[in-house]
């Protein structure tokens, strides 16, 4: 993969509780919360995986055609290998999402996305991004394929980092997340070059 966050942070190239947001009232106040992790998502699961088909395989292949470069809202409906499935909005109640708990069931063997929209006043060079994922995690960052780590394992806070430029405007993040079984979780957390907590940016809802 082409992947700009390795170049910098050669360790990742190594092999939680939800709710649905309360989103009117306060999208236009969304910010990544004290210690820097999004918590408002764009969230869409579960996608069965093909029967033969390992979760590692699964996240190195697009599930979503032109998967990089998703721009979902909130109610937008997508088919996926013949089920319907609908993009929700969710604000998670602690650092890390949970696909299962937002569910509100227990799926094993499947993928899922969740999409965070990222606005800035200026462009924001050398941002620290702290990565978790259970089990596999892929993320893209505006179109661009940054990151992926394709064994299974649990969620451990900031596991793997890199650093990006935010730019201008809007940035998006799509982060693909495959799930073997029981827990299914991600976490993406926004450092700055000091290594404190971003907080001058705005979360979106919608491209």
């Amino acid at each position: 993969l082409h992947d700009p966050m390795r170049n910098s942070y050669p360790a990742l190239a190594a092999c939680a509780v939800l709710a649905l947001a309360g989103l009117n009232g306060r999208a236009a106040d969304l910010r990544p919360d004290a210690d820097g992790y999004i918590r408002d998502w764009v969230m869409l699961a579960p996608i069965a995986l093909p029967e033969g088909e390992s979760c590692a395989e699964a996240l190195l292949k697009e599930q979503i055609p032109n998967e990089a470069t998703l721009r979902p809202r909130a109610g937008d409906t997508l088919k996926v290998r013949g089920k319907d499935l609908t993009w929700r909005g969710v604000t998670a109640r602690t650092n890390h999402f949970d696909f299962n708990e937002t569910l509100n069931s227990i799926h094993d063997h499947v993928a899922g996305y969740a999409v965070a929209y990222v606005e800035c006043e200026k462009e924001i060079p050398e941002v620290i991004l702290a990565v978790a994922s259970n089990d596999q995690g892929r993320l893209y960052f505006n179109g661009v394929d940054i990151y992926a780590f394709t064994e299974p394992r649990q969620l451990v806070l900031d596991a793997d980092k890199g650093k990006v430029t935010l730019k201008k405007g809007l940035n998006v993040f799509v982060f693909k997340i495959t799930n073997e079984q029981n827990s299914w979780q991600g976490a993406l957390r926004l450092l700055t070059k000091a290594g404190q907590p971003l907080r001058d940016v705005r979360i979106r809802l919608s491209p």
